[in-house]
């Protein structure tokens, strides 16, 4: 059985021209060269960007433009262009394209960059789904000849793994179906996912990583590698392997492997490049992933784990959520009020100060002893959700919560929701 290739190149600082070297080579080296052309679709990881609060979670625009420069001076005939993505905070991927400079790059490079959720939709059957059996996403994702992913190398509390090619999936949803088993099922979302997105290259930002708390707010790590890649498991592995986890640990890599999408077996993948592994390694050991159960937190805010632990979903936004303060509040996360946060169906009476129900699903099987409660609904909740209503109703003032993300997450939403309405593409 050949073995996936794999390739590892060294990047030290987001050199535009050092990427596209490696870009090149790596497309050579995969034996790519001859299938760019056409329809040629590009998916980031821009899930959210910004340059106080999200400096280091995103695919870099430096990094985008090697990889679109490569991808041209390889082209074996016509290519048009597409960049497409959509944003994971309930805020118009328009605003997080031009946060993260994508728009200036289009000026130069004149590809087409395309909002997911304002772009032409078309549904799409999943014969291998247990979750999803249909799926609605953009018709640049779907109807193309060549498709390109290029996420950022992050760890996220909600999978306990990397957040690269396979979780990169999660974005080709709109927001109904995207938070629709956003819970203990997210495994199974995203490896349903697959049959629709299936990259032909990958070409990983791992100059600099996101690690150890929430994968919007977490602290920027350098690394200075580029991972290059044409199956995405087996991509995905090896950056298991680079933070020094073992994938068979990571839940959505191992039911892709039960579902026949490749090996976790590392000695199965073909490594390659000019950086080893164990170097990369080395470089990562110590690092602090953060990867808690809610109820093992430190700190003011204690939790109450219900059954099940929804690790994906509310136990796992609660995290998230309280992990922003960890990352950019530093000073706020060791004075937090004293709070008792009840998530899932908790067998047991409840006696604190101030008790916060998370979730539409949450119930106390017992009696609640508190001078004050609130409720907070959603399956899960969203961030922006949370961010608000925990102003409102508990006087904390999470970093996310700033004038121009109020601006992009109300008044910019309003005018995206509206040129939808207008093209037909709600």
């Amino acid at each position: 059985m050949s073995r996936e290739k794999v390739i590892l190149r060294r990047v030290d600082r987001y050199d535009p021209a050092a990427v596209a070297g490696v870009v090149r080579e790596g497309i050579e080296e995969l034996g790519l060269a001859p299938r760019l052309k056409g329809r040629v679709t590009i998916k980031p990881n821009v899930v959210f960007a910004h340059h106080k609060l999200a400096p280091a979670a995103y695919t870099r625009a430096e990094f985008l433009e090697g990889l679109v420069t490569a991808l041209k001076d390889k082209a074996s005939g016509g290519m048009d262009i597409t960049v497409a993505e959509r944003c994971g905070s309930a805020i118009p991927t328009t605003r997080m394209f031009r946060r993260a400079g994508y728009y200036r790059l289009k000026k130069k490079l004149g590809f087409k960059l395309e909002a997911i959720e304002e772009a032409k939709k078309v549904k799409v059957a999943l014969s291998r789904g247990t979750l999803h059996h249909q799926i609605r996403t953009a018709r640049s994702i779907v109807e193309r000849d060549f498709l390109v992913y290029a996420p950022k190398l992050k760890t996220n509390v909600l999978v306990l793994g990397p957040t690269t090619a396979l979780k990169l999936n999660i974005g080709l949803l709109l927001d109904r179906e995207r938070m629709w088993n956003h819970n203990e099922r997210l495994d199974e979302k995203i490896v349903d996912l697959l049959e629709v997105g299936t990259p032909d290259f990958i070409a990983t930002d791992g100059v600099e990583t996101c690690i150890g708390g929430n994968q919007l707010t977490g602290e920027g790590k350098h690394l200075g590698a580029v991972i290059l890649a044409a199956h995405p498991l087996a991509h995905d592995v090896v950056c298991s392997h680079i933070f020094n986890l073992d994938p068979a640990g990571v839940g959505y890599l191992k039911l892709a492997a039960e579902r026949g999408y490749g090996s976790l077996r590392l000695g199965d993948i073909d490594l390659q490049g000019d950086i080893a592994l164990d170097e990369l390694q080395r470089r990562t050991r110590g690092w602090n992933y953060w990867f808690l159960r809610a109820d093992e937190l430190p700190g003011n805010i204690k939790a109450l784990c219900g059954e099940p632990y929804c690790r994906g979903g509310c136990h796992g936004v609660f995290l998230d959520w309280i992990y922003m303060i960890k990352d950019r509040k530093p000073r706020l996360w060791n004075n937090l009020p004293e709070w008792t946060v009840v998530a899932g169906k908790y067998k047991g009476d409840v006696s604190a100060k101030r008790v916060w129900l998370l979730g539409t699903c949450t119930e106390v099987e017992g009696k609640i002893s508190a001078r004050r409660k609130i409720r907070i609904r959603g399956c899960p909740p969203k961030h922006k959700t949370l961010v608000l209503w925990m102003f409102l109703k508990a006087g904390i003032l999470n970093p996310m919560f700033r004038l121009d993300l109020v601006f992009d997450g109300y008044v910019f939403l309003f005018f995206s929701w509206l040129r939808r309405l207008v093209r037909g593409r709600l």
